[in-house]
């Protein structure tokens, strides 16, 4: 319960700060999980390996999500 707390404030305080970057999503209580149990619980991947797996998903996720906001947007009018 205590890792989930800290989980979200860290998702928080990053979601909070201005995107420097529009092309990828900010970071996600989710996608800090991951990268915690990449780096510490999982056999041991190079970090530059995680880090790229991690942009890269973000990165898909926010070309997904681009359509599907449009898509709705269209609906509405």
């Amino acid at each position: 319960m205590l890792a989930l707390a800290v989980l979200t404030i860290l998702a928080a305080t990053t979601a909070q700060q201005p995107d420097p970057d529009p092309k990828i999503i900010a970071l996600t209580v989710a996608e800090i999980r991951r990268l915690l149990n990449a780096f510490v619980l999982a056999l041991p991947l190079p970090p530059a390996h995680t880090l790229h797996w991690s942009t890269w998903r973000r990165t898909s996720q926010v070309r997904a999500r681009r359509p599907h906001y449009q898509c709705r947007l269209d609906h509405l009018t």
